[in-house]
C-alpha cells in the first residue's frame, strides 16, 4: 500500500481528493526522518496550489501519529513519506467510509489514485505555491499519548507489569508513553527490551511472538481489522486500524510479557 513520494503523487492525490470530496480539501502530510522535511514542503506547496489545504506534521515523527490526526483534525487523508522515500497514504473525512477513516487506502482507491498521477503527465510544470499550508500543533503529540495511556490502561492486566524496558524508538514517543503508564525505563539490566521501527509501525522484543501476543489478547480483539502478520499490532481502531509499534509495545510492558 505504498507509492513513491513524488510531486506527480502529490498532484495525482489533489485531483482524486478533489473529486471524491467535491471541492476543497484537506490533506495531512508527515515524514519519517528530518531527511524527509523538503519533499514534504515540496507536496504542501503542490496541494496548496491544487485547490486543497495542507497540514504538515509538526516535525519527523511516527506514522501513527499522522494516521491519528486524520481523525483529529477530520482531514480528507494524509501521506507519510517513509525514510525510503516510499509514502504511506491514508483516506479519511470525506473520501472514505466513515468505518475506514484514516486506515490506509484501500486498493481500489490507490488504483484511482494512479491513475490520477498518470493524467498529471510528466511533473515537469507542476503549480507550486509559495505559501497557505499550516502546521499541525505539539499538542497533536499529547492527545496521541493520552489516548494510548487511556486505552491501555483500561485493559485487564495478562500478567505482572514489567519492572522495567529498555527502548530503541528514535522519536523518544515511546519511553513518554511508558513513563506515563509507570513502567520504568532504564538503559541497562532491563526485564524488557522493546525496539520500534522508525515509521512506528513494527515492534520487536525481547520475548517470542507467542509471548507478545498472548500478553496483547486482549487488545488485539478490539479491532476486526487487526493484522496478522508478525510484528504488527493494532491497540485501538482509534489508532487506524493500522500496525502501530508504539502503543503495542506499550501494552506490552504494561500488560506484563
Amino acid at each position: 500500500m505504498t507509492r513513491c513520494a513524488s510531486p506527480l503523487l502529490f498532484a495525482g492525490i489533489a485531483s482524486f481528493l478533489s473529486a471524491r470530496t467535491g471541492g476543497r480539501f484537506r490533506l495531512i502530510i508527515g515524514y519519517e526522518t528530518p531527511e524527509n522535511q523538503d519533499a514534504a514542503r515540496d507536496g504542501a506547496a503542490i496541494i496548496e496550489a491544487s485547490g486543497g489545504h495542507a497540514l504538515l506534521m509538526p516535525r519527523a515523527l511516527p506514522a501513527p501519529l499522522t494516521a491519528f490526526s486524520v481523525r483529529m483534525v477530520m482531514a480528507d487523508g494524509a501521506v507519510y513519506v517513509r525514510a525510503s522515500g516510499e509514502a504511506l497514504i491514508h483516506l479519511g473525512g470525506r473520501a472514505i467510509d466513515r468505518s475506514r477513516e484514516g486506515a490506509l487506502a484501500p486498493d481500489a482507491e490507490l488504483a484511482l489514485i494512479d491513475e490520477a498521477v498518470a493524467a498529471c503527465g510528466d511533473g515537469s510544470s507542476l503549480p507550486r505555491s509559495q505559501d497557505g499550508w499550516e502546521s499541525v500543533g505539539d499538542g497533536m503529540i499529547g492527545a496521541y499519548v493520552d489516548r494510548c495511556a487511556s486505552r491501555i490502561a483500561s485493559l485487564e492486566p495478562s500478567g505482572a507489569r514489567v519492572a522495567s524496558v529498555s527502548v530503541d524508538e528514535a522519536s523518544g514517543l515511546l519511553a513518554t508513553l511508558l513513563e506515563r503508564l509507570g513502567v520504568p525505563v532504564v538503559k541497562e539490566g532491563a526485564a524488557l527490551s522493546l525496539s520500534v521501527s522508525t515509521d512506528g509501525r513494527t515492534l520487536s522484543a525481547s520475548v517470542s511472538e507467542e509471548q507478545v501476543r498472548a500478553a496483547l489478547t486482549s487488545a488485539l480483539s478490539t479491532s476486526p481489522a487487526a493484522p496478522t502478520g508478525p510484528g504488527l499490532y493494532c491497540v485501538d481502531p482509534a489508532f487506524v486500524l493500522d500496525a502501530d509499534g508504539l502503543c503495542a509495545a506499550a501494552t506490552l510492558a504494561a500488560l506484563g510479557a
